[in-house]
């Protein structure tokens, strides 16, 4: 809906403003705002087709059960033109996290290039993949950060994302409904990802199979995973809970987030469990660098899986997908690779 979120592709920002705002106008549709830009806790905006467009297509003969019969997914392409995408340094307003701006890529600069030809290689190998469902994935782009640092080198971000409306912004439930080549799928997760490479860069690597890094005796599980999740994505700690984090703990039990467990009082537990994070606000690492390691792995446990075994494994920035029948094959491969940019092995677990 931003946009800085069009880059060049067949539809640009301006045509499609119109077209919403024209099919608003008629009475076509209507627009249910988001929240959270479609991410794990968040909403994306929604399109609702009220009666007079519902009509409209049963004067053609167009019934909303035989949709799949007019309307197909465009063929997925071998190759995208903008396979990269860099953005500047994001800002806070306050509490709100601005997203940072687009910034022009080089495709003739060597390290550009070769990210650009590794991400379109993985389009051509998945253009001729059978997902079901079709419309879950497009293509993937690998978006990077902190473009306007001055030690940027490709070294902030870098997780590869499936363009639109895609598998990866479904709940894990929805994703695991889907095929592989008419095969049913398994998500591999890396357990306490960030956590587990903070530690190695520190030189304090983590065991989170000796126990769960995130097991509290009286906070749940998802309440202190979120405060750290939110730690790892701002340079000082939190003050009040997200709005998302917010929306999803009253949508889950109809009560308020803040009264139940005030975020200070987490904030004090989860540091006496992970004593680490206590110097995260001086810390020299920070998310950008946490996450492009992170990507390294994933994207090379994909690269990999594609080229040398000739297997799909569709990734959720710490997790993959893959056939139920290369489960073994994958999760040693995605082992391996998380051994080779983070120097430790990782905590896997499928589901």
């Amino acid at each position: 809906m931003m946009a800085s979120s069009f880059t060049g592709e067949r539809i640009g920002y301006r045509v499609f403003k119109r077209l919403v705002e024209g099919a608003q106008s008629a009475g076509l549709v209507s627009v249910v705002i988001g929240t959270g830009g479609g991410s794990e806790i968040g909403v994306a905006t929604r399109f609702r087709a009220e009666a007079t467009l519902i009509n409209l297509a049963l004067d053609y003969g167009i019934t909303p059960k035989e949709l799949d019969a007019h309307f197909r997914p465009i063929a997925r392409p071998t190759r995208v033109a903008h396979p990269l995408l860099l953005r500047g340094a994001s800002r806070y307003v306050g509490w709100k996290k601005q997203q940072g701006r687009n910034i022009p890529i080089d495709y003739g600069k060597p390290k550009a290039a070769a990210l650009a030809e590794q991400v379109n290689t993985l389009n051509a190998f998945f253009a001729s993949i059978q997902i079901e469902p079709a419309c879950d994935h497009l293509a993937f782009q690998r978006i990077f950060n902190e473009g306007d640092n001055p030690s940027f080198d490709w070294n902030k971000g870098g997780r590869m994302y499936s363009m639109g409306d895609s598998y990866q912004q479904k709940k894990s439930a929805d994703r695991a409904s889907m095929k592989l080549d008419g095969e049913p799928v398994i998500e591999i997760d890396i357990q306490a990802s960030f956590l587990t490479i903070l530690h190695a860069l520190l030189g304090k690597p983590l065991d989170p199979t000796s126990h769960d890094p995130y097991q509290h005796p009286s906070i749940p599980r998802r309440i202190l995973k979120g405060w750290v999740v939110m730690t790892f994505g701002h340079n000082r700690f939190h003050r009040a809970w997200s709005a998302d984090m917010i929306a999803d703990y009253h949508e889950r039990t109809g009560r308020k987030l803040g009264e139940d467990y005030p975020i200070k009082k987490v904030r004090e537990e989860a540091l006496k469990l992970l004593p680490l994070l206590k110097d995260w606000e001086s810390c020299t690492f920070r998310w950008g660098d946490l996450q492009f390691i992170e990507s390294c792995a994933v994207v090379d446990t994909v690269h990999h899986l594609a080229m040398e075994h000739g297997i799909p494994a569709l990734p959720v920035h710490d997790s993959i997908i893959v056939p139920y029948s290369k489960k073994e094959v994958a999760t040693s491969v995605l082992r391996t690779m998380f051994k080779k940019h983070v120097g430790v092995e990782p905590t896997l677990s499928v589901k």
